[in-house]
């Protein structure tokens, strides 16, 4: 593979690996490196002081610096687990800012990468890319969950990569500024269908009274609210004979301590629509330079024995009311969910990326792979996936 024409003449950056320190001693250096970086809530020191804070010391977590001179320009954290190619053959793989075990990793990072000093990124991930082999000679994958960016840079990973597996899902957001610019509402601006369900949902609702949007005023309401949002959460999935995320306690103990720590600055907004007295939504929201990440939810499904779409109604006035509040975009982040389609402007990718080095395990696994390709059965026409509208 070769390395795209824009880093063939990137700075010498150089690349270590050493043990991740405690939290309260990396504090520092990763917000002085925030500080100089594109703003990202997800790489943020909020979002990785709590995850680091939340692992189990048995993770044995791995801090990788990039420094160009002495000036340090990327970060990123990085977990061990050991693997198994086609069930049985050993493999050792690292995570970025995850652990490769579901019960830790249902926080489901996103827009994840390296942090890097800005303009410097795609020199940085190229960097980590093709030296971190060397630095863990017995590992033969990297794991990138949850990545929104520079997608044509990790399909191209510079050598040693000897592969690059992909997938991915749509992601969708809404783009502020334009609506703001036209003077509309965010509302007139969707499609007439979606316009007309949410107004007539809306009057179904004002059948029960006045339809508001509030937002938790402290942190013991959010606590709250994000109660009532699990109690919302769960009871739809479970209609569904699936767990819900709050089914795994260590999914609420980190947004606990999520919570706690974002709320002094702002970075969290808990949301709540209620018609009169009943309660029709709840929204867990991240809040991070101009844009709102629509992170977790909860609706009242079972409040009317009509069609009453909550979640359009919900998130409509949410982005309304980000709107209103000057904020740029509302990011609906990962997840086919079809009130998510309606709503949107935008379509993105969210995508899993795993960088495989040379080795007898891929290769075994490749030829597997390409012994099951040849004697599937042909693909129907129907079960070809949809582009997302």
């Amino acid at each position: 593979m070769n390395r795209p024409a824009d880093l063939r003449d990137s700075p010498p950056l150089q690349v270590s690996l050493t043990t991740c320190p405690p939290p309260q001693a990396l504090a520092s250096q990763w917000r002085a490196l925030q500080a100089r970086a594109v703003p990202n809530f997800f790489t943020g020191w909020t979002w990785i002081g709590c995850w680091l804070e939340h692992l189990d010391p048995a993770h044995q977590p791995a801090l990788v610096r990039v420094q160009l001179g002495a000036e340090l320009v990327g970060l990123a954290v990085l977990v061990p687990h050991r693997a198994r190619r086609l069930r049985w053959w050993p493999s050792h793989a690292l995570h970025l800012h995850a652990t490769g075990q579901r019960q830790w990793d249902d926080i489901t990072v996103e827009h994840n990468g390296c942090l890097a000093r800005r303009g410097l990124e795609a020199q940085v991930q190229a960097a980590v890319a093709t030296q971190l082999w060397a630095l863990v000679p017995s590992v033969d994958q990297v794991c990138l969950p949850g990545v929104s960016a520079d997608h044509e840079r990790w399909r191209d990973a510079p050598p040693p990569v000897a592969c690059v597996r992909e997938t991915s899902e749509p992601a969708y957001r809404v783009d502020l500024s334009p609506v703001r610019t036209s003077g509309q509402s965010f509302l007139d601006t969707l499609g007439a269908q979606t316009r007309s369900t949410v107004r007539r949902s809306l009057r179904l609702y004002q059948g029960l009274g006045e339809v508001l949007i509030s937002a938790a005023a402290d942190l013991p309401q959010a606590l709250q609210f994000l109660d009532r949002l699990k109690h919302f959460h769960q009871m739809g999935w479970s209609a569904r004979g699936q767990p819900g995320a709050f089914a795994n306690p260590m999914f609420e103990r980190f947004h606990q301590r999520l919570l706690a720590a974002a709320w002094p600055a702002g970075q969290v907004q808990l949301l709540r629509v209620t018609a009169g007295r009943e309660e029709v939504g709840y929204l867990y929201n991240f809040v991070e330079s101009g844009q709102m990440l629509a992170y977790q939810s909860g609706f009242h499904f079972a409040l009317t024995e009509r069609n009453h779409h909550p979640g359009l109604v919900t998130h409509a006035l949410a982005v309304q009311q980000a709107l209103d509040a000057g904020l740029d975009g509302y990011d609906f982040l990962a997840g086919e969910a079809r009130y998510k389609q309606q709503l949107s402007h935008q379509t993105y990718a969210m995508a899993t990326f795993t960088l495989h080095r040379p080795s007898l395990g891929l290769r075994l696994e490749q030829a597997w792979r390409g012994v099951r390709a040849r004697f599937a059965p042909p693909a129907s026409a129907s079960a070809s996936p949809s582009t997302p509208s």
